[in-house]
C-alpha cells in the first residue's frame, strides 16, 4: 500500500478552481427528520434523537442563511 501524495485513480487529476461563496439576506426554516429535533448552541444547529418537545436550547425548526457560489 502506497502512502503521501495523491491517488491517481484514472486519468489526469483535475485541479478546481476556488469559488467565492456568496451568502444571502434570505434564510430558510427546516423541520428536523422523522424522529429527530434541533438543539441550538452558540448560532449553531445540531440534530438530537427524538421528536421535539420544549427544553432548553430545543428549537422546532432551524433558520439557515441561503447561500450560491460566486
Amino acid at each position: 500500500m502506497r502512502h503521501g501524495g495523491p491517488i491517481k485513480l484514472s486519468g489526469e487529476m483535475k485541479a478546481y478552481k476556488k469559488q467565492k461563496l456568496n451568502v444571502g439576506k434570505k434564510k430558510i426554516s427546516v423541520d428536523p427528520p422523522k424522529g429527530y429535533h434541533w438543539m441550538e448552541e452558540s448560532g449553531r444547529y445540531y440534530l438530537m434523537e427524538g421528536d421535539y418537545a420544549p427544553h432548553p436550547k430545543a428549537v422546532e425548526k432551524a433558520e439557515f442563511k441561503t447561500a450560491s457560489h460566486g
